[in-house]
């Protein structure tokens, strides 16, 4: 029983509480990025609470210790942070920025501080350890967002016990695992390492900018798939099948053969790091949209997806296991080289740093008209931000030695590995049948004499001050049951909105057919269309704008035997006459047209009048318009000021026109019923 207890306390603990470490890493620094984001929306510019960035330059910490952080910090460290993670979902925006910042600052403290005080005689057992935790706490966090349609259910709503017992079990582990770290190295504290070579500190440096760019690419799509399949448009159920797949096949392989791994040799490792980062480029590469400069080159459609652009898309999948062996072999070389706290403190500072331009770099590419200074040179390079985070991944792979890559089984007892192969194939069914489960499945009612249209915009998922408001936003849509549905401000699966999707939260609720307009490697600022009914030939194309690109949907739905032409814009920026020209060219000469967005420009405007001398105002010219429950700053804006409209073909039956849904967002919600 002793002998059992010890080595539960050895691999169980760890391993489980490194899991839900890494699970509450990604899990915090999602929102704490996203209500940097929200915060700043609020402005429409960068403000004092991008300060907040400074929580990430915690390992600095390190610099002030010589030799190890008492065992007491550590576990204040662990405590701190699961206590963030259990509070922040109860905070307003501006206290979720900070708790979920503070958590962040300790894990970023934390995880160097461990790996530096592991013991370099047991460097396989711990780095497979932390390599393994690492690769489960990633399937956790895409188990949780599947089974939320992209929202983690641990975090939210009815299923937050999952987090509170997760932290639970954490809590009463760090009190043994921490103090028990203070023993474990043996490794020097000064200049050598166990080779007895001088440490080097510029490979220190290049080592731990590895270990921290895979938490940037995992943070940034691989840790919620709804990311990677909104940047090719592919098959969801696919591309998280096959990621968690990856995942499982890495686990089992370091649980069950890690000799697997030293049959690696050094060059193989490079090579698979190298396709493994052209096919991640090129898989954005393939799907972005060149923008010609001349405004009469607009509008144009954006090109149909082939399976010639999907083949990288496949193949990066298939290589990216290699992200989580690279995690365990720059561990394990870092553990080797026994670098100084001070310098492996360094070491993430520097990459700390990295982190937080790549955070930008991120936004950058969507926000550029915003930030005239430096926003420019990221228009349209989505595809370099990753290439960078790849290199960063990539390139300290030369620094690991041929020993490195030499493992043995360090989950002793066929209970034990039995007992982690069972979590593996947990998460993995979970996740694949949750994918399945969750996925939307329509009925088209028939027999309808009327359909009713909304237009809303989202404000990318947040209410009129700045709060997560998911499903405040989806009682607004299902209390009012429209047929046919325009979103505008519906940027997903961006870590500026915490890499959640709500068309696929809407549409999953709701059991609706979509169509998400741009692709979010092209940088626009999202818009889509949502419908009972079957979504036919849509395409999105792009209007002209020197500023942020302007994306619009184009679509056709059947409802009984009535064909309507759809179409959904959110125009913005200078030349609004010009793009309202170049939208009413792709609905010139159809029939059944339905017009909705955020248009920008309010009745009795050039661009108004243009539209309406071919289209009409379902606001002037319904049978009853009703003005209801407003954002509390659009009250004086009714009728005379507003931008949110809904335009059809002349002649349509138009029943009623109602705008509603309060402070939902920073927009009302227009709806009308056509009589069919």
């Amino acid at each position: 029983m002793t002998n059992l207890k010890e080595v539960i306390s050895k691999i169980y603990s760890p391993l489980i509480l490194l899991t839900i470490f890494f699970l509450f890493f990604m899990q915090l620094i999602s929102v704490f990025v996203e209500s940097i984001y929200a915060l700043c929306l609020l402005t429409l510019s960068l403000n004092e609470n991008v300060m907040a960035v400074l929580f990430l330059f915690s390992p600095l910490v390190l610099l002030f210790f010589k030799r190890k952080i008492p065992s007491k910090m550590l576990v204040i460290l662990g405590e701190t942070m699961i206590v963030c993670r259990i509070v922040e979902p109860f905070m307003g925006t501006q206290l979720k920025m900070i708790f979920s910042g503070l958590g962040v600052a300790c894990f970023l403290i934390l995880l160097p501080a461990l790996i530096r005080n592991s013991d370099i005689e047991k460097q396989q057992q711990d780095s497979l350890v932390i390599g393994v935790s690492f690769a489960l706490g990633t399937a956790a966090s895409i188990l949780f967002r599947t089974l939320g349609s992209s929202v983690d259910i641990s975090m939210y709503g009815l299923f937050q016990w999952i987090g509170w017992f997760l932290a639970g079990i954490a809590a009463i582990m760090v009190l043994n695992y921490l103090n028990s770290s203070d023993n474990g190295s043996n490794s020097s504290p000064n200049s050598t390492n166990k080779d007895g070579n001088p440490v080097n500190t510029w490979k220190i440096i290049g080592i731990s900018l590895g270990i921290v760019g895979i938490l940037i690419l995992v943070y940034f799509a691989f840790s919620s798939p709804t990311v990677i399949s909104r940047w090719t448009e592919g098959n969801y159920v696919l591309i998280l099948s096959v990621i968690a797949t990856m995942i499982a096949l890495f686990g089992i392989i370091a649980i069950f053969k890690p000799n697997l791994i030293t049959r690696l040799k050094q060059w193989m490792v490079i090579l698979w790091n190298g396709l493994f980062v052209l096919m991640l480029v090129l898989t954005i590469s393939f799907h972005q949209v060149t923008f010609p400069s001349e405004a009469g080159a607009y509008p144009i459609v954006a090109p149909t997806t082939t399976f010639l652009q999907q083949i990288p898309l496949i193949l990066m999948l298939i290589l990216s296991p290699i992200v989580f062996v690279d995690f365990t072999l720059l561990i394990r070389e870092l553990i080797n080289r026994a670098p100084t706290l001070r310098t492996i403190g360094g070491g993430f500072s520097v990459a700390s740093i990295f982190f937080l331009l790549m955070i930008f770099a991120n936004i950058f590419t969507t926000t550029y008209d915003y930030i005239p200074e430096v926003g420019p040179f990221f228009r349209n390079m989505f595809w370099f931000v990753f290439l960078l985070v790849g290199l960063a991944v990539a390139l300290p792979i030369l620094f690991v030695k041929r020993g490195t890559l030499i493992f043995k089984e360090p989950f002793n007892g066929l209970k034990m590995r039995g007992a982690i192969g069972a979590i593996i194939c947990i998460l993995l069914g979970g996740t694949i049948l949750g994918g399945i489960l969750t996925s939307p499945r329509p009925t088209s009612p028939a027999g309808v004499s009327s359909v009713k249209v909304l237009t809303y915009n989202v404000q990318q998922g947040y209410n009129e001050f700045g709060t997560w408001n998911f499903d405040g936003q989806l009682e607004v849509i299902k209390a009012a049951n429209p047929d046919i549905i325009g979103l505008q401000e519906t940027d997903i699966a961006r870590i500026s909105g915490g890499n959640a999707d709500i068309i696929r939260y809407i549409a999953n609720k709701l059991n609706l057919y979509s169509y998400y307009g741009p692709k979010t490697v092209v940088g626009t600022f999202g818009i889509a269309l949502l419908s009972k009914y079957p979504i036919q030939n849509a395409v999105t194309f792009y209007i002209y704008s020197p500023g942020e690109q302007i994306a619009c949907i184009q679509a056709e739905i059947v409802i009984g035997t009535t064909t309507f032409n759809v179409f959904v814009a959110h125009p913005a920026g200078p030349n609004r006459t010009l793009q309202q020209q170049q939208m009413l060219s792709r609905i010139s000469g159809k029939n059944n047209v339905i017009f909705m967005g955020d248009f920008n420009f309010e009745p009795n405007t050039e661009p108004y009048n243009l539209t309406i001398a071919s289209l009409s105002d379902c606001w002037l010219n319904a049978s009853s318009s009703i003005q209801g429950q407003l954002p509390i700053s659009w009250g004086s804006r009714f009728p005379d000021q507003r931008i949110d409209h809904i335009f059809v073909t002349p002649g349509m039956n138009i029943t009623s026109c109602s705008y509603f849904g309060g402070s939902n967002s920073d927009h009302p919600a227009a709806m009308v019923e056509i009589q069919l």
